[in-house]
This record gives structure tokens, sequence and C-alpha cells, in this order.
């Protein structure tokens, strides 16, 4: 079938065929604007009703070319994942899905071209893990049906259904949710029997075509194809299907199977192989999935793998293996790592098969070590039974077969043998320098994947649980690294040697070592010399942070020194790269002194820079910048010397790196923001160079934005910590760049609050300026409503700053200005109205109270910025409160709410300023004078409590108000921002006034002002309890005649 190539038009309207010309434009069409014309057409109809089971016709079509059936399956998928879920926006009707349903099988089961067949399964797998059991629950039954329906019929369909089958069994193996683990292991036994037997049936077909002739050839190839997929999916089902897959005997069976089968097929890959050569390669694929079902039984079944029949003996049988490859291990070509694919997946691993299985055999001896003495942690009920079974499990391994004769003899092999650099390493080391080296880096995984790093981890792993197994192997280092040694045995001795680190410390005097050896060694000038030099680099990373004295520090130094030079011919680069990157692990020891590494320093910086500006690879260079990072904030203000030159060097490496290596750019403002922080107040000097890098990654437009942002707002908040007032005005524009930040949920939103409050203290006149003073306060007025609650915290701490610093700058009236601004942008009455809300749910109780907006923490927020309004002028205050309303009705329903909000009040800092702007309030004249009269009690019992609060309950009681600050010095590791924080803090009244005297001066004025003290007792000292009266007359009273 063919359609029509067309163009289509605006909105076109859906139909089967539409689709398909639009299908068949966007897939096929050498035009790229129909291309681009035909995707768009294609999303704009993903919300349209039918058009996901028009693409499944399409697919389903084995008359339409396969591109067009390619692409509908691949949009297929795409959307399962985006609108299959009810809840998912224009989710696919429920009539779509049961049809999709229905005819999901047929795509893949009549399906002769694989690939195909394999996308669909895909689609399979990811409706059954969303719609089984609850929407879907036969649909395990239909599959096992079909499985067993063309069990004996066509191989293809056979093929087809197996395949549905494993990427189900893959996808629900994955699942966390019980209902769906439990679903699989239901119908577990009835799938682990039906595959059983097609694995049989077709392994004994193709192992009779190849050892007795009968049979057809093409037979025999689908039958080990399918065979293949059955032994997938089974190795898959004994260790996700069973809670306790020793008890089963379909398992057990299965198990002995495997090791039969695996000796098998082993002769069936010699020299001597019955099979012939382009058939070995499925042979091999079959040995592979036996080690994985042993490897993974042994990882995810730890008390079941020794319970299992012969086990130990396996396990036994795998290290005979890896013994008997290690005597070809030098000769044999390697296992190489090829990048993923276009369609993504797991990066593929080539090699020897023998080498691959010599690696399994190494894992699983990692895995038994884990089980014995790494076991699993969980929250999941054990019961006795389970506890028993693995406490045996562990029993079994350590007694049967980790003995003593087997570890000695993994440890000789291991270091004798499977250490050795071979040619091959040594050809992919030329071929690729950055890739060999990253992947071969201790960080990396190639252990999964490569012999030489596994025996490495299967090395640590013995010495670090025996021991003991030290000694010997000390033994054998100090024979191998005798002057007469080659290098590749000394390399290779010098790996272990590095090992065994932290378990031959004591015994070994690496001091020595050292100097008489290590520095004779690096200076070696032979064809081979590089891999001594890397290895050296290696070995120096790992005993460093152990044991070495301060003058050996200083050799080491040297050694890198020499190590990173690019004119030494045997320094290639990834003598240089690993050099580089191993220093980061001496520079960042807890006992390195950066003032002993200062006349290293120059050489180190520019050797790293220039080896930074030749290497490639993104990882490698990110590497070698968090070298530079690490010295530079070890070096901490000895850095002081070499600051101009990493300035210079910094901002031009951000010029030249492309505008997609978002991660170099990372790396350089951290560099930056360690360079700034070492050396403190000298780095102000480059605030100019840090200024326009700050103002890229910041720019929310910028592509770069949501990928530095993080490392962006760390550089920014220190840069702002070592400034001192007045800001460069470049500095001070970026404070714009912060504010559209602030009303987020989010770490980056909590520093960029902080740089906000920064701003105040440091810049007060440009943020109370006409251009900066409105958006501020509504960046500060956001946070008041974040579901954060710092962000709440630190928002209204700020906005309390804004009030202090107009007082001090612009007196009434500056604060006049910005409590205007409060009120215009809405701010003042979303505050009241909601302590409102909480005064009106105060008075109401039962089932139908009123919910308050706000809780009592956010209650103490909005009562700290009303009170620095009050405390700054209380005429003010009153003014601002009578815009609400009548001043009476306003305090009426304020004031009860605010002194009842005391109890809430952790801060005594809090307390005493509401204390003190409560308290200015009686400095106003009618009608303000009437009303806090009125609420003289209130007043007594606040006074009374928060003077009590004050007082030093300690060692001193005379200190009248402890938050009253004396004069004190600083400190060496205070900020320019710390310096000019605590001046600041220090005028505030908080840290300035004695309470209890601000509050006799003002009560003793009004006293005045009332007609005198008998006029004040009989007007309004009448109505005020007498325990709370005399609680109050008793602070004016030395601290021994109290409640006497």
């Amino acid at each position: 079938m063919s359609f029509a190539i067309e163009v289509p038009g605006e909105a076109a309207p859906l139909s089967l065929f539409e689709l398909g010309k639009a299908l068949e434009l966007a897939s096929t069409s050498t035009d790229h604007a129909q291309r681009q014309s035909a995707g768009q057409q294609l999303q704009a109809w993903e919300s349209n009703q039918d058009f996901f089971p028009g693409l499944q016709s399409i697919f389903l079509d084995k008359s339409i070319r396969h591109e067009i059936r390619f692409l509908a399956i691949i949009l297929l998928k795409n959307g399962i994942d985006k609108y299959w879920r009810h809840t998912a926006r224009h989710a696919i009707k429920p009539a779509e899905k049961h049809l999709i349903r229905s005819r999901l099988l047929q795509g893949s089961i009549d399906e002769e071209e694989r690939t195909l067949s394999l996308h669909n399964a895909l689609v399979v797998a990811k409706i059954v893990r969303v719609d089984y059991p609850s929407e879907w629950p036969d649909a395990l039954r239909n599959i096992i049906g079909a499985t067993r329906a063309s069990k004996n019929g066509n191989p293809g369909h056979l093929s087809g259904a197996l395949l549905v089958l494993l990427r189900v069994v893959k996808e629900l193996g994955t699942a966390r949710l019980r209902t769906s683990q439990t679903a699989l292991q239901s119908v577990t036994p009835e799938m682990v029997q039906l595959l059983g037997e097609i694995y049989t049936e077709k392994t004994t077909y193709w192992q009779d075509f190849f050892t007795k002739g009968s049979g057809d050839e093409d037979d025999a190839d689908y039958a080990m194809q399918n065979s293949l997929t059955a032994l997938k999916i089974l190795r898959r089902l004994v260790t996700i299907g069973y809670e306790q897959p020793h008890n089963d005997s379909m398992v057990q069976g299965f198990w002995s199977l495997s090791q039969t089968q695996f000796d098998q097929f082993l002769t069936g890959i010699s020299y001597e192989s019955w099979i012939p050569v382009p058939f070995q390669d499925l042979v091999g694929k079959h040995l592979i999935q036996f080690t994985k079902l042993h490897i993974d039984m042994c990882e995810m079944h730890p008390a079941s793998f020794p319970a299992l029949p012969n086990s130990i003996p396996l396990t036994k049988a795998y290290w005979s293996l890896v013994k008997d490859f290690s005597d070809v291990f030098e000769k044999s070509g390697g296992i190489k790592e090829t990048p993923k694919g276009t369609s993504g997946g797991n990066p593929k691993h080539e090699g020897p098969l023998s080498e691959k299985l010599a690696l399994k055999g190494l894992l699983l001896l990692r895995c038994c070590i884990a089980t014995a003495y790494r076991p699993s942690q969980t929250f999941k009920y054990k019961s006795p039974e389970v506890k028993k079974q693995e406490k045996e499990a562990v029993h079994i391994i350590k007694t049967q077969l980790l003995t003593n004769e087997l570890l000695l003899d993994i440890v000789r092999v291991i270091i004798s043998k499977l250490f050795i650099f071979r040619k091959s390493d040594l050809e992919a080391w030329e071929e690729d320098p950055e890739t060999w080296e990253s992947q071969e880096r201790n960080e990396g995984q190639a252990f999964e994947w490569a012999v030489r790093p596994c025996a490495e981890r299967l090395l640590v792993d013995l010495l670090t649980y025996y021991k003991e197994l030290g000694q010997p192997l000390l033994t054998y280092c100090e024979l191998a690294t005798k002057v007469e040694m080659d290098i590749v045995t000394k390399e290779a001795a010098y790996c272990a040697l590095g090992c065994a680190a932290p378990i031959v410390q004591e015994a070994f005097d690496f001091d020595r070592f050292l100097n008489a050896t290590l520095v004779k060694d690096v200076q070696i000038k032979d064809s081979m010399a590089k891999l001594l030099r890397r290895r050296i680099s290696i070995l120096l990373s790992q005993w460093i942070p152990i044991r070495i004295s301060q003058p050996g520090r200083l050799v080491v130094y040297d050694i890198f020194r020499h190590l990173l030079q690019a004119n030494n011919p045997h320094n290639d680069e990834v003598v240089r790269i690993t050099a580089a990157r191993q220093f980061k692990w001496i520079a960042d020891d807890f006992e390195f002194v950066g003032e002993a590494f200062v006349p290293y320093a120059a050489d180190f910086f520019n050797l790293l820079i220039s080896l930074l500006q030749e290497v490639e690879n993104d990882e490698t260079k990110l590497a070698i910048l968090e070298t530079v990072r690490v010295i530079v904030n070890r070096m901490d203000s000895h850095i002081a010397p070499f600051g101009d030159a990493i300035m210079t060097v910094l901002p031009k490496l951000w010029e030249s790196a492309a505008a997609e290596e978002y991660m170099m750019k990372q790396s350089i403002l951290t560099i930056m923001t360690a360079l700034v922080a070492s050396m403190r107040a000298d780095s102000q000097r480059y605030q100019g160079a840090i200024i326009p890098l700050l103002a890229e990654a910041m720019n929310p437009e910028s592509a770069l934005h949501l990928h530095l942002i993080e490392e962006s707002v760390d550089l920014w908040k220190t840069v702002m910590m070592q400034s001192a007032s007045p800001l460069i005005p470049k500095l001070t524009q970026l404070v714009a760049l912060a504010l559209p930040l602030l009303e987020y949920d989010s770490e980056v939103a909590s520093q960029c609050l902080e740089i906000v409050k920064n701003y105040i203290l440091l810049a007060p006149r440009e943020i109370l300026s006409d251009g900066f003073r409105r958006p501020t306060l509504a960046a500060l007025a956001k946070t008041l409503d974040s579901n954060s609650r710092g962000q709440n915290k630190y928002g209204a701490q700020a906005l309390e700053l804004v009030i202090r610093v107009a007082e001090e700058i612009g007196g009434t009236q500056g604060v006049s200005i910005v409590v205007q601004d409060m009120l215009d942008s809405g701010l003042l009455r979303e505050l009241l109205e909601r302590l409102h809300s909480a005064w009106e749910s105060s008075q109401t109780t039962g089932p139908k109270r009123k919910p308050s907006k706000i809780n009592s923490m956010k209650e103490s927020d909005y009562f700290a910025i009303l009170a620095r309004v009050a405390l700054a002028d209380p005429a003010i205050f009153a003014t601002m409160l009578g815009s609400f309303g009548s001043l009476e009705t306003v305090w009426a329903w304020l004031s009860p709410q605010w002194f009842s909000n005391f109890d809430s009040m952790a801060d005594i800092d809090r307390q005493k300023l509401s204390c003190l702007a409560l308290t200015r309030l009686w400095e106003l004249p009618s009608p303000m004078q009437e009303l806090v009269l009125a609420r003289l009690q209130d007043y007594l019992s606040m006074w009374t409590t928060v003077a009590m609060e004050l007082r030093d309950s300690g060692d001193n009681p005379l200190v009248l108000d402890t938050l009253v600050w004396e004069e004190s010095p600083g400190n060496d590791w205070d900020t320019p921002l710390d310096v000019h924080e605590r001046q600041f803090a220090r005028k505030d009244p908080i840290h300035r006034v004695y309470a209890y005297d601000f509050v006799r001066t003002r009560l003793e004025d009004l006293v005045r002002r009332a007609g005198g003290e008998q006029a004040f007792e009989a007007g309004w000292a009448v109505n005020v309890d007498k325990e709370i009266l005399l609680g109050f007359q008793q602070l004016s009273l030395p601290p021994q005649q109290r409640d006497q």
C-alpha cells in the first residue's frame, strides 16, 4: 500500500488515510520541510480519539512499507508512556485501550520482522505493567496460552510469543508495587513448567542435529534462538518469581540442568567442538545466560544459593575455569566496551568468550564473599526460619567454599597472573588513551565487564575480611619489586600493594619504600616505563591517606610534578591524566598542609591547565578541574599568590567551552567559589571577572541557566560573604536576577533569599532606591506564601531588615515610604487578613470552628514584621492600622491575638521585639492611649514574662538583659559580611536597649499623662489581677528579695 505524498494542511482532520500519509511523509520523505510538517501534524493528533488505535492498525498492515510501520509502532510505544495511565492529560479512552489490547499479541506472533516484533513486545510489556492485574487480569494467561499454542507449531510464531513473554517478565520484574510482584509470582510455576518444556525440547532438537545430523538446519537455527529466549525468561523467573527458590522442585531441577548443560556447552566451543563455527556464538550466549542465572541467584537469594544442589562445587568449578583462563590471560584479546547505539540501551562488551566466562567466575566469587560478610539489609519481615536459613548459608560459604587453601590460591593467581598488563591492554591504551584511562580508573565500572579491574576488587574484598592474607601478599610484593624485576611484573606487584595498603600498613615501611624504590622507578627510561609511572600515581593515591610522613609528602609532590611534565617522552597522555586525576586524593587528604605545598603550586597549576587544554574527553576535563578545585580549597589562604594567575585562565576556559559544555562551566564556577572562599576579602579584586560569568549563568533566557543555577548561586553567595559595603555597581545590579527565584520551594530559592538579605545589609541605599525597592518587597512577600518553613522565616527576617535599613537611612520618612509600598502592594493587607482569620479561628470551637489560614509560626513571622514598623515609629503603625478600618476595631482583635502569640514565640529575640514594639505604642496620645490602657493586664503579664526570660538565671543573676551585647572582638575567620552583619545587629534595639528600663520609662510617662499614680491605680490598675501586678512590681526588687 502507498499513500500520496503531500504536505498536510493546518489542523487536518484525523482519518486512517491521512494518518498513513503523515507517517509516510515523516518516515520516508527526503524533504526536510515535509518531514517536519508531518511530525508536527502527528504530534497535534496525539490528543485525538482513534489516533493510537490507528497507529496500531497501520502497524498490523503488512502491505505497508517497513519504514512506515516502524514509525507507527514507535509512536504507539511512546504514546503508551504519555497517555495510557488514566491520570494523564488527554488519556487514552477505555474503549480504545480495549481495542489496542485485543490486537497486541498479533503484532508479535504474526510478525516476521524481528525488529518490529521486538518493539511491539515492548508495547505489550508497558501496557501489562500498568494494567496487570487490575485492568487486564487475563494478560499473562493470554500470553501463556499463545506461547503454548505455538509451542509445536510455526517456530516464527513461537519466537514472537517468547519475545513478548520475555519483555513482560523483564518489565514486571522491575515493578515495585507488591500487587504486581504477587501477580507475577502466582503464575510463575506455570510459566516455568511451560518454558522448561520448550527449552528442553528445543535444546534437544539442535543438539541432535549437530551430533546425529537429524532434522533441518533452518529449524535447528530457530530452535537455538527459541531455546536461548526461553532460557533468558527462565533465569529471570527463578530469581524474581519465588521467595525461596531452593524449596521448589522445578527450580532445583532447572538449577541442576544448568550445571549439566554448562559442561556440555563448554565442550561445544572448545577446539574439538561438535558445533559448527557459525553456531558457536549462540551456544556462547547460552553459557552467558547460565552464568547470569548463577550470579543473580547468589545476589538476590543469598540464603537459597548454597542450599541449591551442588552450588559450592559449582562455584569451585568457576574458580577452576578462572584458573585455567589465567594461564592464557596474557595472550587473551581482552573485552572491549562499545558505546550505546542510537536507540539507547546498555553498552555492549565484545571479546573472547573464555574471558567473559572467567569474569563471571570472579563476579560469582565476589557475590559469595558479600553473602558471607555483607548481608543485605532490608525492612522486610523475616521469619525465624528464614533467619536460620541465612545463618546456615553464611556458615556453608565460610566453611565449605572460602577455605584457606582456596583463598591462598585465589590471591596467588590474581597477583601473579591476572594483574599482568597484557599486549591487548597496551593496544587499547594507545588506540584511545583518554577513553581507556577513564574506564580503568578506580571509581569506574570496568570491574563489571573487565577481568583485571574485577580481580582488583576481588583481592580487596579478600584482604578486607581475611587480613592474614596480607603477609604472603607482602612477601610476594617485596620480592617482585626488586630492581632487577621486569616492568610488567613490578607493575602487577604495585597493583597488589595498592590493594593491600589498609591491611599491611603496619608491617610495611612505605616511607623507606618511597625514597629507596619509587623515586628510582619513576625515573626509569624504557619503552614500557609509562606502565609503571601510571601505576605509581595510583599506588601513591592509595597509600597517602593511610600512612606517610610529612617529609614523604614533599617527595610525593616532586614525583607528581615529574609525572605531569609533558616534555618527558615517557609521560604520555594516560600517565599525565592519571597523575592529574589521582593527585586529587593527595590534596584532599586530611593531613595536607597548604603552606608546605606553596613551592609546588605554581608548577602544578601550569601543568594541570596545560593538560586541560590538550584533552578532549569531557569527563577527563572535569576530573582535571576537580583536582584544581581541591587544591585551591585545601590551600586556603595560601592560594593568594596564585589567585591572579588562576583568575586569568578561568574566564578564558569559560569562553573556549562550547555552549553545550555546561559541565565544564559548572567546574569553572566551583573553582571560582573555592578561590573566593580561600582568599576571603582579597578576592574582591576578582569581582569584575566573576560578575559577567554570573550574569550569563543566571540569565533566565540563557540556555545555561538551568544547568548552572546551583553552582552560580553558590558562587554568588560566596562572593557576597566576602564583599564589603559599598558594593560595586555591577554586583548590585545582579540582585534583579535573584528576585524571581525567591517564590520557589527549593534549596536554590533559599540561597537566593540569603543573597537578597545580604544585599539589604551591604547595599541598603541601592535596595531602597526606586528601581529596586518595590520589586524587592514584592519578591519577599511571595516567600511568606511558600510551603517551606525556612522560606517563610527568612523572608520575614529580610522584610524586617528592609524596615530597619529604611529607618537607619531615612528615619521616619524612610519607614513611611516602605510601609506605603507595603500597603500599595497588598502585602500588609494580606498579612492582616491572615492574622484576622487566626483570631476568628480562636473565637470559635467545635466541629464548625473556622480554620485559620496560617499556623502559629507564621503568626510569629507576621507579628515580627508589624513589630518592626511599630518599633521604628508607632505613629506610622497606628496610621497603617487605621487604613484598614477604625483603629479601635482593628486593635480589638489584633491586640489579643498578638498577646496570645507570645506563647508560640520560641525565639526570645522575637519576644523582646514584640515587647518593645507594643510598649512603644504607650507613647501615642488618644485614642491609642486608652486602647493600650484597656489591655493593661496583658501588658503587665507580657512585661513580667519577657523581663524574667531576659534575666540571666545562671552565674550572674544581676544581668538584667541577656540580649544586650557588650563589645566583642571578632575572630580570624570572620568574613567582611560577618563583620558588617555583627555591627548592624549591634545597632538593633533588641541588642542595645534594656527591656525593663525601656518599659519602666514609658510606663511612668503614661502614668503621668493619665493623671498621676492615684488616678492610674483607681482608673486602670484596679482592674488587674493582684498576682500579675505583684509579679511586675517584684521586677524592681533585688533577686534575693523576690517572692518573699
